[in-house]
């Protein structure tokens, strides 16, 4: 049987060309030439044969290597080969290998290495680039994740000033968390326009179609700092923390953090187990920042408080400044609630705990207090908003207080709408942790003109200094059974709070924004940039 022949002008499939040895050897040469350019070592003309001209590169700069085996110029080298961070360790096994070998065979055994590392966690044909006296930003989790709650908040909220009036260079890991890269579209959009992509997000459910967070990341070009900063706004992957580590300890880029708390080391009985075993390799790189900006005082002599310690291993450790959050929040008011939303008015008194179901956010303390007080006849409804966590004592006990027919709901996935709107509504709100970095839903409150029960020390007892508060000892039930009936029976009490919410002079986000500019990152940048700054690519 005779085939059919395509018409002319039919348009016919093609398939993807896949990338070639040439391809990859054209690539290794401009990553060698760029390391080149930034190490100030002078290399032989461009070759015609790509192979022949990474080569010719790498011998140069081995040979560079072997007359001063810094650990900052063998971490661009390296990082440039495998088109990966390298690790301490990796490090310290090509310096000694460096001085051992000369300069010929060094070349091939970096390359050996190197193509090797490339295989388990390099993108050796992804774009790259080489930023030199930039301020690069780990945004990792909240450009990746839909979840937006006490930390992805705080980056969603810092980054748009960044990027308004400072040069910034938000990344996130590469797909095999062996180096950095940029955002793609959608990463940019829930780091810039949260409100955007929450709209994006909610249609694709209401479509049936899969979440974003699942879908493949799409390419975007790896970047390799020199003498830059890298700051850690969040906690970054743990796959990651050994390559921070030594971007800290062995290149010329200053490593600086916010520092939210120490809870998973100093609290680790009131998180669930994945916390502690997440935030101890976070510390390893931590040891090496150059400074850490602790988000209230209280964060911050936890972080001083590590900081000392590290004397004991013969290193200096981070600079710890605090620089505390603001109260603010991005709208003034929020829109009027629909009618039938869940936030909608009601003539019940409405109270709000804000925060994710962990042990410390003491949930399980408010439903007792609130039992008692039903059990005394006042009526009001209690709403919990917030996912994760891991007591699962308190989703059992509040399962078990609305099936009696109490008041009681546990929301998660809530649009920020519709989280301010219960919010500003409230009759007051909650948050009597047992141990808060610092307490945003306090803050997010007052910020709405909404009072607080929160807790008598730490954080929270820095925002309620001020006015707008009642604490309370959260360990003590009666404390906060005392709190609660009073604001739910005292319009007096509730009146004066809300006047001295009134009264208080806030700082904004703008205010945080500048501020942790100047303590965190302008020292560092100054101080990496020193020998000079600029920008060389290659792709």
């Amino acid at each position: 049987m005779k085939s059919r022949s395509t018409p002319r002008g039919t348009p016919t499939a093609t398939r993807p060309v896949t990338p070639g040895p040439a391809d990859a050897a054209l690539a290794l040469a401009a990553r060698l030439r760029a390391a080149a350019g930034a190490l100030q070592v002078n290399v032989p003309p461009p070759a015609g044969n790509p192979g022949q001209d990474a080569a010719d590169v790498l011998v140069q700069l081995c040979r560079d290597l072997h007359a001063d085996p810094a650990d900052d110029r063998i971490w661009l080298v390296m990082t440039c080969i495998a088109t990966a961070y390298p690790s301490r360790d990796e490090i310290d096994d090509a310096r000694r290998m460096i001085e051992l070998n000369a300069p010929d065979d060094v070349a091939l055994i970096l390359l050996e290495n190197g193509l090797h590392r490339a295989r388990l966690s390099g993108l050796p044909l992804a774009p790259f680039e080489l930023l030199v006296g930039q301020v690069l930003v780990d945004v990792d989790f909240s450009a990746r994740h839909d979840l937006h709650t006490g930390i992805q908040r705080v980056v969603r909220n810092l980054l748009p000033h960044w990027n308004l009036e400072r040069s910034i260079v938000p990344v996130v890991w590469a797909r095999n968390q062996g180096m950095l890269r940029r955002l793609d579209p959608t990463e940019s959009t829930r780091i810039y326009d949260w409100v955007a992509h929450e709209k994006v997000v909610a249609e694709r459910r209401r479509s049936g179609l899969r979440e974003l967070d699942a879908l493949p990341p799409a390419e975007s070009t790896t970047v390799v700092p020199w003498r830059c900063v890298l700051v850690l706004p969040e906690v970054p992957p743990r796959e990651a923390v050994e390559r921070i580590a030594a971007i800290g300890a062995c290149s010329n880029t200053s490593v600086v953090a916010v520092g939210y708390d120490m809870i998973p080391l100093v609290s680790a009985d009131t998180v669930g187990i994945e916390e502690p075993t997440k935030f101890m390799p976070y510390l390893a790189a931590v040891k090496f920042a150059d400074r850490v900006a602790g988000i209230s005082r209280a964060a911050a002599d936890e972080f001083a408080a590590f900081a000392a310690m590290l004397p004991t291993q013969g290193l200096t450790g981070p600079e710890v400044v605090a620089v505390s959050l603001p109260v603010e929040l991005n709208a003034e008011h929020p829109p009027a609630p629909p009618a039938g939303s869940p936030a909608a008015h009601t003539d019940r008194p409405q109270i709000v705990i804000v925060g994710s179901h962990d042990t410390r956010k003491n949930h399980l303390a408010v439903l007792h207090a609130a039992e008692l007080l039903w059990q005394e006849g006042l009526d009001f409804g209690l709403t919990f908003i917030g996912g994760g966590g891991s007591n699962k004592e308190f989703f059992r006990r509040a399962k078990t207080l609305a099936g009696r027919g109490r008041a009681v709901e546990v929301r998660t996935s809530v649009p920020e709408d519709e989280l301010r709107r219960a919010v500003a509504e409230a009759r007051f709100t909650m948050f009597p942790s047992i141990h808060e970095g610092y307490g945003l839903p306090v803050a997010e409150s007052m910020a709405l003109g909404t009072p607080v029960i929160t807790t008598n020390y730490g954080s929270t007892a820095e925002i309620a200094a001020d006015g707008g508060a009642l604490t309370v000892d959260p360990r003590d039930d009666a404390s906060i059974t005392d709190a609660m009936r009073t604001l739910l029976t005292d319009d007096g009490a509730v009146a004066e709070l809300r006047a001295a919410i009134a009264a208080r002079t806030e700082r904004t986000w703008q205010d945080y924004a500048d501020e942790l500019w100047a303590g965190l990152v302008e020292p560092a940048l100054t101080a990496a940039t020193r020998n000079g700054t600029g920008h060389h690519a290659a792709s």
